[in-house]
Order: structure tokens, then sequence, then C-alpha cells
């Protein structure tokens, strides 16, 4: 999973290697009075944001990070237990001052992370005028995403991450498939599916944002791309065959368990196989690949399309998923 997050950061590595410049003097004095220090700056215009901390904090508990937003050298704003939508221990500063959501209007992007085991990244956008305000939230779990990235002839920027939500459901949280989505922000205040880069006109085929060189020198993405071509689509149907003969060839259909698929692999491949149709647009399509592959209505099989149903309306992107399989636009 580390490797998942830290490949799909790939594509925002260019700003965090940049030099953090150095907050302007009123910021500053305004920190030390506060017994702040600053560990990221980022400023556009009027406006000047920090991710702040308690001077020389131990751990992050008593370092209480918050992200505070200077307007002309005055504290507009600062990070309150009303802005978030779960505590945060630390923040990442993304951009400020970007047109986000194609709005025409200065905007922040920035994430909090909650720490603990598989969890829990949270992406924010705020809206700098008249006053700074929550616009969009994104709870992206553990895959936490990247920041937004233009695209040539694109009005809004796009951000490239996976949904999380059949983690353990089909294999060890560290082995499972997480399907690739491309996400841009809404006016309204929406992170959505960005569907021009997701739909494909026929079933099987890549992604239209793997046409896009910007997108697909993220690693992760480039790989995830990589899946769609013919020859590694035949291998996979292949394999996943000769692993259900396998498991129905060792013992009467009775006494097969649950387990057995679990713990070959099988159902993870035939979940990301399932879900690379659903999203990109052809979820029927994944449907009746299934039905070549793994015929009838064994006791297993039905529970695995129950798991599978679970796990697609737990996600975040549960109404995503339902527009991106009936809007045809």
């Amino acid at each position: 999973m580390r490797r998942i997050l830290s490949i799909l950061a790939a594509c925002a590595i260019a700003p965090v290697l940049a030099a953090t410049p150095a907050a302007t003097p009123e910021t500053q004095a305004w920190l030390e009075s506060q017994g702040l220090e600053a560990t990221d700056v980022k400023a556009s215009d009027d406006f000047e944001a920090v991710v702040a901390r308690v001077k020389g904090a131990k751990d992050t508990a008593s370092a209480q990070e918050r992200v505070v937003v200077f307007a002309k050298g005055k504290v507009a704003w600062q990070t309150g237990p009303k802005d978030l939508v779960e505590p945060a221990q630390k923040f990442t500063l993304h951009s400020v001052g970007r047109d986000l959501d194609g709005s025409g209007q200065p905007q922040m992007h920035f994430s909090g992370y909650s720490g603990g085991a598989h969890c829990c990244t949270t992406h924010y956008v705020f809206r700098l005028k008249p006053q700074v305000r929550r616009h969009a939230v994104y709870q992206a779990r553990n895959v936490g995403g990247t920041d937004f990235m233009e695209l040539p002839g694109r009005k809004t920027p796009i951000m490239i991450s996976a949904d999380d939500s059949s983690a353990n459901e089909f294999a060890p949280y560290s082995n499972s498939y997480f399907p690739m989505v491309v996400l841009e922000v809404s006016p309204k205040g929406k992170f959505q599916f960005a569907q021009d880069l997701m739909r494909t006109r026929l079933p099987g085929m890549a992604p239209p944002v793997c046409g896009q060189p910007a997108a697909t020198a993220n690693p992760w993405l480039k790989e995830r791309c990589a899946e769609f071509t013919g020859t590694k689509r035949k291998a996979r149907t292949t394999e996943v065959q000769a692993k259900l003969r396998e498991i129905k060839g060792s013992r009467s259909a009775d006494k097969i368990r649950w387990e057995d698929y679990y713990a070959t692999g099988v159902l993870s491949a035939i979940a990301a196989e399932m879900n690379r149709h659903a999203y990109t647009g052809f979820a029927p399509a994944g449907m009746s690949w299934l039905e070549t592959v793994w015929p009838g209505n064994d006791t297993v099989k039905v529970a695995f399309l129950e798991k599978l149903r679970e796990s697609r309306a737990k996600s975040v992107f549960a109404d995503q998923l339902r527009i991106l399989a009936t809007d045809t636009r």
C-alpha cells in the first residue's frame, strides 16, 4: 500500500522538491507571537497560506498542526473542527491561488492525514474569495491521491487517485486491487469523476486518460493503463479459467468453500477485471465476461457478487459509478 501511495504521488514530485519560500515578515511576526513555526508556505497574489505547528514540538500530538491563510498580511482563516470532516494530525499544502473548478476564482488545496492503520487522507478545496470557505471535500482514505495537474485543452485540472472500497474483500489489504479514478472539482463544490477521461468507447479499451502524456508520466497510472492491452487481458482470462478449473476439480461442489477461491487469488483477479469494466463505463460487459469464465450460480459465485455490490455501494464514488454506468454522453 505504501508503494501505491508513493507512486501515486509521483505526478506531484515537482512541487514537493521545489524550494519552500519563506513567509513574509508580517506572517512570520504573527507566527512568532503565537509560538508557532511554518513547515510549508505557499503564496499567490494577495494570499499566503502556511502549515503551522507549535514551535519545538516533539511529536504530532503536541505540534497541533493547522493551516492558516493570510490576506494582505492579516489572518483571514485557520483550520478548526467545523472545517474538517475528521481530525487531522498532519497537513500537506498542495496549492494556493489556482482555479480548480473552472469558476475563474482562486482556491486553495490541502490535505489532512488523521493517522492510524489504513487511514486516512482527506483532500479539501477552499475558495479564497470573497471569504475563505470550504468548497469541496474528497475522503481518499488510505489511497491518498495527488496534487491536481493541468491537461492541454481542459478547462479544469484533474487528480489521479484510486478507489480502495474493495480492500480486504477479495484479498488481503496489501494485495487488493484498487481501480484507477480521474477526479475533477465541479463549480458546485464536488469531487467527481472526470468522465471524459474515464469512459471508454468500447469495453476493454484503455480509458482516454491513458492517451495523455502528462498524466501517464505517473508510473502507477502507466501500469494501470498497460493492463488494458489485448494480450494482457487474454492472459488474465486464461489464468482465471485455469484456477477455477483447478479449484472445482479438487473436490465436489458441495465441499468448495469461499476460502478455496480467496487463497488462490482468483477472487481478487475476477473482481479486478470486473472493476476495470465498471470504472470505464461498462459494468454490464463485466458481468458478461464473468459468465464466460465462471458460468452457473454456485454458492461462492453468488457470495462474490453480493460482496462486489456491497463494496461498490460503500465506495465514496458510489453515486459517480451509477452515473458512469447510465450516462452515455
